[in-house]
């Protein structure tokens, strides 16, 4: 008489090696060296440009009524837009190469989140950094201001490097599920969703508009302060990093 055992499901890997694992996957990520590169020159080039343009129109607004007052440029979100585009391209590329060296999607997941808040880290880093200088230099004597903007240094050059940190993070994540969604779904079925969530937008924006409520609205946004909006890009970065893991469960290469 012969007796057959059910297979038995392979055992979950150690802590240590788990943790081994989402370390290699988050150095896959930097395989891509622009991911670091390319938005630092962007960081640093769209800076010292817009110093020049500040210190032309600082020329100019001396001889009339605006003398001495502050310029205010956005040039620090060019780096932003830079790194979202990284984010698509990274992922476009390592995630077949994630597979191929046998990650789990989940180790994968973690691995690029974790890199996604490295870089952002290092983004929001330099940004306090360029807040802190513009303010003890009076905007480099010309009073021009690219990140040391009134609004975000309401909690300091601390809570606008937090704040900076999150968008960039954010703004990655987009980029991130953007390509992997772009992986799953055809041309086609990606312009019908965006164009399906346009028009949810467009719809609750109108309903807002038709329930008198966009005044409401808009002193809720006015009232929010780089802190509490931080927290809400905290939540959106978790959303956006579970549903990054949901496309790629079931993503190919």
């Amino acid at each position: 008489m012969t007796t057959s055992t059910a297979p038995t499901a392979p055992a979950p890997a150690p802590a240590p090696a788990r943790r081994s694992r989402i370390l290699s996957a988050f150095r896959l990520q930097f395989i891509v060296r622009q991911m670091v590169w390319v938005p630092l020159v962007v960081f640093v080039v769209s800076w010292l440009i817009a110093l020049g343009i500040a210190a032309w129109l600082r020329s100019i607004l001396d001889q009339g009524v605006n003398a001495g007052s502050p310029i205010y440029t956005g040039a620090s979100q060019a780096a932003i837009w830079t790194v979202a585009f990284m984010a698509a391209y990274a992922a476009s590329h390592t995630f077949p190469f994630g597979l191929a060296l046998s990650y789990s999607r989940r180790v994968y997941m973690t691995g690029t989140a974790l890199a996604f808040l490295a870089v952002s880290a290092g983004f929001g880093l330099l940004f306090g950094i360029g807040a802190a200088l513009e303010q003890a230099t009076d905007g480099f004597g010309i009073h021009a201001y690219n990140f040391a903007l009134p609004y975000l240094m309401q909690n300091g050059t601390v809570g606008a490097g937090v704040f900076a940190t999150l968008v960039c993070l954010v703004v990655m994540l987009v980029g991130f599920v953007s390509a992997m969604l772009y992986k799953r779904v055809s041309v086609m079925q990606l312009w019908l969703i965006i164009l399906g969530l346009v028009v949810v937008l467009a719809a609750i924006l109108l309903l807002v508009i038709q329930n008198d409520a966009l005044p409401t609205l808009w002193q809720w946004i006015v009232e929010q302060t780089p802190l509490t909006l931080s927290a809400w890009l905290v939540a959106a970065a978790a959303a956006l990093t579970a549903l990054g893991y949901g496309l790629i469960r079931r993503a190919t290469p």
